[in-house]
């Protein structure tokens, strides 16, 4: 695909926080829209990635533009180091996304094993679906709520206006694309609700062949939770999280070299193409662990975060928060909490000073233990009804539930 000529971009006095959370939400819903592009085989997922981007690169350019302008003194040119590094970290996770996107559309498919141990690894479906359904029109997204469960718009696109984590209130209009993210079920009865199709077709996951696909999903599994844990270091000054991300690089990199290695060898005899395809999609992936690995660095070598990076986490598509299991809590497995069922991920496990990154299902829970997580979008009232039926407690998400 040829390098397309940049857009021309002037000053806005935006501030740097909103710049910052708009980054966060775009870079996290490419990366989710490029994966499933590779699923599904779906080009018009893969080209929403593309126009994302256009908007991404804009967003970076204003905010090192806004962020300039705000170093007055050596403290303030310290503290702006987070920023610019998380402002980075951003800019290549976005770039990473398209380029596994350009895959899709470069007509590069994966085999069926690739695709299903990819498709494994999501913890819930993500579709774009358009609003073809002229009776459908003038409703709002909390209507479809009410009527549906097991799903929630992250984003909306109107023409080339995006608007990201809509408002319950936010009315639908026809022509409005919809990025939707739950259960099949769920998924399938939206589309056909608002007249469209779903274009997600799973592939058979009998198709497993080579232990080179098992190996790409824990790359990607990898590089995902390397992302999670580095914004959580970098918004809660987390120096423990951060030296975490950066050990999770060196196994990041272990898993790429041995990969390239084996699709060159074993898969390169066969199919010159779907070599050179596994090759940047894998590549890809090792970007997104090393942009994941930059953004920690300011914290790693104890600089200081800027207050304005507190603000990241407040709202977005994706939200990170601890549970804390407490003292009279009886001994259970992670698994039989039942939190994946809430479309909560368990990014890490906290306990005696260490962290312990994506523990296993079968891993027991102790008292005193504090597990980071990852929720989306309109999963946080499940989330507050699941603590309070099992007694634990959050921290570092404030719910406006928790408020009333």
């Amino acid at each position: 695909m040829p390098i397309k000529a940049p857009r021309p971009v002037k000053y806005e006095p935006v501030p740097a926080g909103k710049l910052l959370i708009d980054m966060r939400n775009y870079s996290s819903l490419m990366l989710s829209l490029a994966y499933y592009s590779v699923i599904t085989n779906d080009l018009k997922l893969a080209y929403e990635v593309q126009r994302i981007e256009d908007k991404l690169d804009t967003l970076w350019s204003q905010l090192v533009m806004q962020a300039s302008l705000a170093v007055r003194s050596a403290a303030d040119a310290e503290s702006m180091v987070s920023v610019f590094k998380l402002a980075n970290s951003l800019d290549k996770l976005s770039d990473a996304a398209a380029d596994i996107a350009e895959l899709v559309i470069r007509g590069i498919g994966f085999s069926e094993a690739v695709r299903a141990v990819i498709l494994e690894s999501e913890s819930a479906i993500v579709a774009r679906i358009k609003v073809r359904n002229k009776a459908y029109a003038g409703l709002s997204i909390e209507r479809l709520y009410e009527g549906i469960a097991g799903f929630n718009v992250v984003a909306l696109r109107r023409g080339d206006t995006w608007i990201i984590n809509p408002e319950p209130e936010q009315v639908i209009r026809e022509g409005d694309v919809l990025v939707v993210r739950g259960t099949e079920e769920a998924l399938e009865t939206v589309a056909k609700l608002l007249g469209d199709e779903l274009a997600f077709k799973p592939p058979s996951v009998n198709a497993r062949e080579e232990d080179i696909a098992e190996r790409i999903a824990e790359l990607k599994d990898v590089s995902e939770v390397m992302v999670d844990l580095a914004f959580h270091a970098v918004v809660n000054g987390d120096k423990a999280a951060a030296d975490e991300v950066l050990l999770l690089e060196e196994k990041a990199d272990d898993l790429y070299h041995r990969l390239v290695i084996d699709i060159i060898s074993r898969i390169g005899r066969d199919s010159a193409s779907e070599a050179a395809g596994l090759l940047k999609f894998v590549t890809s992936m090792e970007n997104i662990a090393d942009a994941a690995a930059e953004m920690v660095t300011s914290v790693a070598s104890g600089l200081p975060v800027h207050p304005i990076l507190e603000i990241v986490e407040e709202t977005g598509i994706e939200r990170i928060a601890k549970l804390v299991i407490p003292e009279n809590f009886p001994e259970t497995s992670l698994g039989e909490l039942g939190l994946e069922e809430l479309g909560v991920m368990v990014i890490a496990l906290y306990r005696d000073g260490k962290i312990h990154p994506l523990p296993d299902p079968s891993t027991k829970i102790k008292p005193g233990d504090k597990l980071l997580v990852k929720i989306y979008s309109g999963a946080e009232e499940s989330l507050i009804d699941k603590i309070e039926n099992l007694g634990l407690k959050i921290e570092g998400l404030e719910l406006e539930e928790e408020e009333d």
